[in-house]
């Protein structure tokens, strides 16, 4: 009788192996896919137990310093408050409960949650209250660059550097930490006063993080788009339109006005769009030639041309008079960790109070008694540039 060699397998072996082995082991880009997915279900949880929110936290934890709002938008109301136990002041953003609540909230908190930088706005926690979601942060004093670029007309050169770098600092930082801004422009840019002047960035509404999809939508402010948005390029790299949006910002500070406005009609969106798009803008001669070569390089349509941060950042006009303690390059922080990490509010905490601010509020008034008719100092720049608009295309 003849013998079966041993090393003679069936179709059928062949693939319960191969079954098996699979299942044994993933390959590695598989494995990576399916970490990644785990990562942004953790991101979205709500095991968080949802029915122990305490609505009445955000009172027992904080009072009004004064009756004055720091600013109100299509979005809410924000205030300065006092912690009640440490005495420090912070500034909440008051979000209506109900429709007011998107995925766009979302991503602004768990974007905004874990950065750790000096010119980067500090996020403290949400709370929810009957009538709305309040965003605690950093209160910042000295308000918003725009205001001092109003008030001065334009700076010179030594002085819209000293901010640059600044602004270079904390967008460097945030690319490292793969999130793109996509709203930079002055009025998202505060100055704090305690020590020496410090710019901080803010508002994180239309940021994307690293998990987010690829940035596809035309957003942000009209006159500091970059145009590969204005073109409706998908996806565009959220990192080169904001090193664009960086270089009109230096603009505003040392000519007072937007580099691409046209000169017979300069509150026209649409003749603006179409000079970004060409890249038709004029650079005044009065600049110094190292701080023209710059801006020049940063004004390139091509955004694979275009300068980076960090070509930005070892260019000669901005490493004039740089501070050590400006973080650039491999002086950066890293991503929260250790203890850090543990004095962060979860992001199950985070997301079970986004998910249970969805309810639409109770009473029309918040239990800090202001409603829309107050008096307030507006947000998002109401002064006049020659026009800033947040749109969404």
């Amino acid at each position: 009788m003849e013998r079966k060699s041993p090393n003679i397998t069936t179709k059928k072996e062949r693939a319960a192996r191969e079954r098996r082995r699979r299942r044994s082991k993933l390959v590695p880009s598989e494995q990576q896919q399916k970490q990644q997915r785990e990562r942004k279900k953790r991101m979205t949880s709500t095991s968080y137990d949802s029915t122990t929110i305490n609505e009445n936290l955000h009172d027992q934890l904080y009072e009004p310093v004064n009756d004055k709002l720091l600013g109100s938008g299509s979005y809410g109301l924000t205030k300065l408050m006092r912690e009640k136990a440490s005495g420090k002041h912070y500034a909440i953003k008051y979000i209506e409960r109900g429709d007011k609540i998107t995925e766009h909230v979302r991503r602004e908190i768990v974007n905004h949650r874990n950065l750790n930088h000096p010119n980067v706005v500090k996020f403290k926690q949400c709370l929810l209250t009957p009538t709305h979601l309040a965003v605690a942060m950093e209160a910042v004093g000295g308000g918003e660059l725009f205001s001092y670029v109003q008030q001065q007309g334009k700076f010179n050169e030594s002085q819209a550097r000293y901010f640059f770098q600044h602004l270079i600092s904390g967008v460097e930082y945030l690319h490292n930490m793969r999130i793109s801004h996509r709203d930079l422009k002055l009025e998202n840019t505060l100055v704090d006063l305690n020590e020496t002047p410090t710019l901080k960035i803010c508002d994180f509404g239309f940021s994307k993080g690293g998990f987010d999809s690829q940035p596809k939508t035309q957003i942000g402010t009209p006159a500091y788009i970059a145009p590969e948005v204005y073109a409706g390029v998908q996806p565009y790299d959220g990192q080169a339109s904001d090193v664009w949006a960086c270089g009109v910002l230096l603009y505003v500070t040392l000519v007072g006005r937007y580099p691409f406005q046209d000169p017979k009609d300069p509150g026209s969106s649409h003749k603006m769009m179409q000079r970004v798009l060409s890249g038709t803008t004029e650079i005044p001669s009065s600049l110094s030639e190292e701080c023209k070569d710059l801006m020049g390089k940063i004004f390139v349509t091509d955004p694979k041309k275009r300068a980076s941060i960090e070509d930005i950042y070892k260019h000669p006009w901005f490493r004039h008079d740089l501070s050590p303690n400006v973080p650039l390059g491999n002086t950066q922080p890293g991503p929260a960790d250790g203890d850090m990490l543990k004095e962060l509010q979860s992001l199950e905490e985070i997301n079970a109070i986004v998910d249970a601010a969805k309810v639409a509020p109770q009473k029309a008034k918040g239990s800090w008694g202001y409603d829309d008719d107050d008096d307030c100092d507006p947000m998002g720049g109401s002064g006049d540039l020659g026009g800033s608009l947040d749109v969404d295309y």
